[in-house]
């Protein structure tokens, strides 16, 4: 380990518990999540009426939403509270986010990454300021469909994600894992150590995490190679890392209608991995002079955003700046070290703001503006062979992008209604690229919701995107040794594989049509119906550089090489322009909820001494008792505004919606600790702690404050099954060359073509503080066919269809009074499961006769196998 990852471990270590003094908790976060009213409908009955007296068809109470909500008339699709936050099994923001699996993907079926992560309705830095955020600090998750990207700034082919804090938080979260492999003797372990500090005035968060894992080489996992066997024990499959994370995030309010963050981040990253054995003059390895490949990559950024209300106009201003260093060196004892050393840096500055424009007769025109100036810096050097290549590019990127959102019918204004809300979109985007010149699009939407639970939208947009720098100008890399399949031959060949940028690289047009629709029966609460059809087209196609096959071959021969015998000994693999690539995906599923056992309500915090304030939890609530909420197994009809929030009691009363009476009041019974959790639970009787279904810690100390979530039932089910069919999906590698069918025996990769079907899977079960969560996909059968090249001895490949199983599992202590109180150790702890690849799935790969070439063994394909890791994580 270098000294600078160590030092950097120890400080991960050390800063948390050294900052961790009673004033600096009293720093603290979020803009408080109001629970507001929403719309409440009676049904008409029939009664006698006099002259004076009408029929009331409708009584509608309105209610503006909650400031951390996304502003508009946007409607989330998904709204998840604290206690279906809990039945994830989450610690954090990134794995709750990992959690939802297909619900967080887009449907517009170009892959264009993670969603858009808002907090608290509002823009961040960059996930990674915020992805270390306790799961106990949430209060709700609202997914929102992609056309919301664009009010922030974004294109809109990214799901829209708003995680919603709680008013007052405070916890130090520990967390160890230690992990092994079924097969290889792969081991990993891990130490993760945050604060989270959440108050009135603010928010800090501190979390730092080390870990490490050994290598493990082909000879371990009983890798095959029939032109030198004794090169697997020189050959790692995972390499050894060695890795450290230190993240800083400090939020200030400054009055009620502003705030500012600033993050800090520092990352470290080091491997070795061994790439076989030198080549002689004469072409045979040698022994023991095994080829050493050492890689170091430190990222550190610095970011400061700063949001506020201005007119009712949210704006928000982002400053950052990102350093990526990268060293590679390669050693072999038979020729002189290569090295690959870049560093990037990227400087950015972005101001976004959104709000009402005019008023029409159906409500507001809502725009949306960015303006943003990036600068970015790639400096790269290279050795191979003696030569040194040097690269020195930069990019200044300045670019506006504008949304108008235009009401045309709202049920909401009374305008139209009997069409329901119907609304239309229009964007567009200008960039100015220093080194590509300007690029442009727009796009058009067109939003109906006919019914209160059914929402249809239809978007076209249109765009260009330029190669990254990286793409352009990334170090040149040659790695040794690298085991590819030769269609041309039926063999596996070890070639020199090279990698890197590609300054020819041209900008790609793209066109995408979307067409989906969401459906939420009102006799099945807790069931959403998704389906999407998208139509991506694209010319100059950007892409990372297809698998080796005959068709391949012959549009790019330069990049190509092989001796005098026709064996394939080096392939360049940077990245290339397609000529042109089109599909049509049609993607349907459903996502489905449902709590189970006693109804658990709405309780008050607990009094602000830390742990054990010696309250009793909440008795589970009567079925049958009027005023309270539904029979055993549902949950209130979700509020047609999508705000995902019960209707406002007033002072003194029940809420109708769960039955219990508010925090302020009066009541001959012991108030309940709440959502609270562990502030306000001290080891009583009664039923488990509140803190295990609310997904919080109330009632003060490091509990955070009273009212921590809504109320729900004691257990929880739930499931999402999504299918995505590819109608078509093909490219065209050059103009002079004919359509691949990536569906019908065309390939890019060594994944075997495109898969016509795929479905993802999620789905778990939660109470009493135990948990389950399985989630996976299942692949459909491929095939590459090179045979039909007409190259002699091309050979084709069958690729079998493929499950996948991965499964998580916890237990919280806390749920378990008796056993707290036999070791007071276990108190706010949890064990955690985590089994990827349950079933040690791995790809089935067969030729024409039968037979798995050698490049497509099990291990090759699938190096880690079955892993399991155990967590062991405990809040103070």
């Amino acid at each position: 380990m270098s000294i600078r990852l160590a030092l950097l471990s120890s400080a991960a270590a050390l800063l948390p518990l050294a900052l961790a003094t009673p004033s600096l908790a009293q720093v603290a976060t979020v803009q408080p999540a109001n629970a507001t009213a929403v719309p409440v409908t009676s049904q008409p009955v029939d009664q006698p009426v006099t002259e004076d007296e009408q029929p009331v068809e409708e009584i509608v109470v309105r209610a503006q939403r909650g400031p951390n909500s996304v502003p508009g008339d946007a409607v989330p699709e998904t709204t998840l509270d604290p206690v279906e936050i809990t039945a994830l099994g989450a610690s954090n923001i990134a794995e709750v986010l990992a959690a939802l699996g297909p619900r967080a993907g887009s449907g517009r079926g170009r892959g264009s990454g993670p969603p858009v992560i808002l907090l608290n309705g509002r823009r961040i830095g960059s996930f990674r300021d915020v992805q270390g955020l306790a799961s106990e600090a949430i209060l709700r998750v609202e997914i929102f469909p992609e056309a919301t990207a664009l009010q922030y700034g974004y294109s809109a082919d990214q799901r829209v994600i708003n995680f919603i804090l709680k008013d007052n938080f405070r916890a130090i979260t520990t967390e160890l894992t230690a992990g092994t492999a079924a097969e290889g003797e792969q081991s990993r372990g891990e130490v993760e150590l945050g604060l989270l500090s959440i108050g009135a005035k603010g928010r800090l968060s501190i979390n730092s995490e080390v870990s490490s894992q050994n290598s493990v080489t082909e000879a371990d996992r009983g890798v095959r190679r029939a032109a030198s066997p004794t090169s697997t024990a020189f050959r790692t499959l995972l390499p050894e890392t060695n890795a450290a994370e230190l993240g800083i995030s400090y939020n200030r309010n400054f009055g009620k209608s502003m705030g500012a963050t600033f993050d800090l981040r520092f990352d470290s990253n080091e491997s070795q991995s061994l790439l076989g054995l030198a080549v002689s003059p004469t072409g045979l390895p040698v022994a023991n002079a095994f080829i050493q490949r050492n890689s170091q990559i430190d990222t550190s950024r610095a970011a400061v955003t700063v949001n506020g209300t201005t007119d009712g106009w949210q704006w928000t201003a982002t400053g950052s700046a990102d350093q990526t260093k990268s060293d590679t060196r390669t050693v072999s004892p038979l020729a002189a070290a290569q090295t690959a050393n870049s560093t990037a840096t990227v400087y950015e500055v972005i101001y976004n703001t959104t709000g009402p424009m005019i008023d029409v007769p159906a409500g507001p025109i809502r725009g949306s503006f960015r303006i943003g100036y990036q600068d970015r810096q790639l400096e790269s050097e290279s050795v191979r062979n003696g030569l040194t290549t040097f690269t020195n590019l930069s990019r200044g990127d300045v670019t506006g992008r504008g949304n108008l959102s235009i009401p045309i019918t709202s049920r909401r204004s009374g305008f139209g209604e009997s069409f329901g809300d119907l609304s239309l979109s229009v964007n567009g985007f200008y960039t100015d690229l220093s080194d590509f010149g300007g690029l442009q699009g727009g796009g058009l939407g067109v939003n109906w919701s006919p019914l209160s639970n059914v929402r249809l939208s239809v978007a076209y947009d249109a765009s260009e995107a330029a190669p990254s720098i990286q793409q352009l100008g990334n170090p040149v890399l040659v790695t040794p040794g690298s085991a590819v399949f030769d269609f041309q031959s039926g063999q596996t060949v070890l070639v020199n594989r090279t990698s890197g940028g590609n300054s020819a690289l041209k900008a790609e047009s793209r066109a995408d049509t979307t067409f989906s629709v969401n459906y939420s029966p009102a006799k099945f609460e807790g069931l959403d119906l998704t389906l999407s059809y998208a139509v991506n087209t694209s010319e100059d196609t950007i892409a990372s550089f297809p698998l080796l096959t005959p068709a391949l071959e012959a549009a790019y021969p330069r990049r190509f090489e092989r001796n005098s015998a026709g064996v394939l000994t080096g392939i360049d693999q940077r990245p290339i322009n397609y000529d042109s690539a089109d599909s049509t995906i049609l993607r349907y599923g459903f996502s489905f909820s449902k709590g189970f056992g006693p109804q658990i309500g709405r309780g008050a915090g607990g009094p602000p001494i830390g742990f054990g304030g010696g309250q009793r939890p909440p008795a589970p609530a009567s079925s049958t008792t009027t005023g309270q909420a539904g029979a055993a197994g549902t949950r209130p009809n979700r509020p047609q505004s999508g705000d995902g929030q019960a209707p406002a009691a007033a002072p003194g009363q029940p809420n109708q919606q769960t039955g219990q009476r508010p925090a302020s009041a009066p009541s001959s019974t012991p108030a309940a600790g709440g959502p609270g959790g562990f502030g306000g639970f001290g080891g009583g009787r009664g039923g488990p702690p509140p803190g295990v279904f609310f997904g919080g810690f109330g009632g003060g100390g490091f509990g955070g404050g009273p009212g921590g979530g809504p109320g729900g039932q004691a257990g929880r089910w739930s499931i999402s099954i999504f299918h995505s069919i590819k109608l078509e999906d093909s490219i065209v590698l050059a103009p002079n060359l004919p359509k691949l069918d990536l569906l019908d025996g065309a390939a890019v990769d060594d994944g075997g073509g495109a898969r016509r079907h795929t479905v993802e899977f999620n789905g778990g079960w939660s109470y009493m503080g135990i948990g389950f969560r399985a989630f996976g996909e299942w692949r459909g059968e491929s095939k590459i066919i090179a045979s039909a090249s007409g190259v002699p001895g091309a050979t084709d490949l069958y690729f079998d269809d493929q499950l996948t199983f991965n499964l998580r599992g916890f237990l919280n202590f806390e749920a378990r009074p008796q056993w707290v109180k036999k070791a007071p150790f276990l108190k706010g702890s949890r064990l955690i499961l985590r089994v990827d690849n349950l079933t040690d799935s791995a790809q089935i790969v067969r030729d024409s006769a039968g037979n798995t070439p050698e490049a497509y063994q099990k291990a090759l394909l699938t190096p880690r196998g079955r892993s399991v890791e155990l967590s062991f994580r405990k809040q103070f």
